[in-house]
């Protein structure tokens, strides 16, 4: 059927066209968003920033809804009437208007990118639709797509383990929404608050530590302990600031050359080997207390029963025994390191944060590391050992 004969087929139903281009064109916004009627349902809804877009509405299951056919003057008041005729025929139901997700998405980023004045960041920003989105729901037609849809594609984010780049992902397919019904494309969306399906980022509360100003009086309480594995084994702590975990199951076959401790990438977290240069005063700690347990697989036997390392909570215990509850703990000795290494000490963060064996997040700056900076590391651990004794000396003269 041609568009003549259609549009002469509407008129010929009875109701008289009252809308004239010339009347559209002139149009202006006001105040409130507000409706010109053209008959027969279908109007032209003009908002108050002036977007013009034919709709109408029609009932489904009770309740009152309404299609959007398009946006004037990309839709003529012809080829309005033309949609709002086929989806009377429907029974009502939205015609297909063509346009996909990835349509109203190439609209938006025409508005968005120039915004970003990063050219990292604008790649990364069209990076996540096309590697997240696209693939799933660029092809749909942006009025069919449902909720499930889009939870679908966020929860397969969250699922690869990245909750960040999920709730960026869901601003930025929601804000593409936004604008398809800013632009009169669709009239509703499924898209708002779609970061709630996510879980929420685990907030990991920080372990105690003391300020590092008093560190020359924790350590001089700790050599009052009267318990010696235990007492020795706080101070190899705070000389080596390694992970409680990771100290108490020490063995002696992990010494090598008298002075490194090389501990089994399964034992560490992020399950890499790591080597502890021992400084002289970590070494004459671990001389004293081969005296004890020199005999047993584990360099912190447990004094109950040698065949075991002490217990998880020996070292917290013996803190709080020291009065330092709830102001320091096991792991404390490793945020005081730190802080004391990154605030006051000459080395560099890279070798820091080696010697911490924290997981490298900057990809090319993990490449560089290869070297691992075992030569830095060895001096970091002496000048952190003679900063303990020097800290620890001025407590006591």
């Amino acid at each position: 059927m041609s568009r003549i004969f259609m549009v002469l087929f509407v008129v010929s139903e009875g109701d008289t066209m009252t809308l004239t281009v010339k009347q559209i064109e002139s149009a202006k916004p006001k105040d409130k968003a507000y409706k010109l009627s053209d008959g027969r349902g279908l109007y032209l809804f003009i908002t108050k920033t002036g977007v013009k877009s034919w709709r109408s509405n029609y009932l489904e299951n009770g309740k009152q809804k309404t299609i959007t056919y398009g946006r004037f003057p990309d839709m003529s008041l012809a080829d309005a009437r033309i949609a709002h005729m086929n989806a009377k025929n429907n029974k009502g139901k939205p015609e297909a208007t063509g346009i996909t997700f990835k349509n109203a998405s190439d609209k938006w980023l025409k508005v968005k990118l120039p915004t970003i004045t990063s050219k990292k960041s604008q790649r990364q920003f069209i990076y996540s639709l096309e590697e997240f989105v696209y693939p799933f729901i660029g092809d749909l037609e942006i009025g069919q797509i449902k909720r499930v849809d889009l939870t679908d594609v966020v929860l397969k984010i969250q699922e690869q383990g990245l909750l960040e780049t999920a709730k960026r992902v869901a601003g930025r397919v929601t804000a593409v929404f936004d604008y398809a019904q800013d632009l009169g494309i669709i009239e509703s969306h499924p898209a708002n608050n779609l970061t709630r399906v996510l879980r929420e980022k685990r907030i990991i509360k920080p372990m105690p530590s003391i300020p590092y100003e008093e560190a020359g009086e924790l350590l001089t309480k700790i050599e009052t302990y009267n318990e010696t594995i235990t007492r020795l084994g706080l101070l190899f702590l705070a000389h080596t600031f390694v992970r409680t975990n990771e100290i108490r199951y020490m063995k002696w076959s992990e010494i090598r050359d008298g002075k490194f401790w090389v501990i089994p990438a399964e034992r560490m977290k992020m399950k890499k080997t790591h080597v502890v240069p021992l400084s002289e005063q970590a070494l004459k700690i671990l001389n004293e207390i081969e005296l004890e347990t020199g005999e047993c697989e584990y360099v912190f036997a447990s004094p109950v029963n040698s065949r075991v390392p002490v217990s998880e909570n020996t070292f917290l215990f013996a803190l709080y025994r020291l009065g330092y509850k709830g102001r320091m703990t096991g792991h404390g000795f490793r945020s005081l390191a730190s802080t004391v290494l990154n605030e006051l000490s000459p080395f560099s963060r890279d070798v820091i944060e080696r010697q911490l064996a924290h997981k490298e997040t900057d990809l090319v700056r993990a490449a560089y590391n290869r070297a691992e900076y075992l030569p830095q590391r060895i001096e970091l651990m002496n000048w952190w050992s003679d900063w303990l004794l020097n800290q620890k000396n001025a407590v006591n003269h």
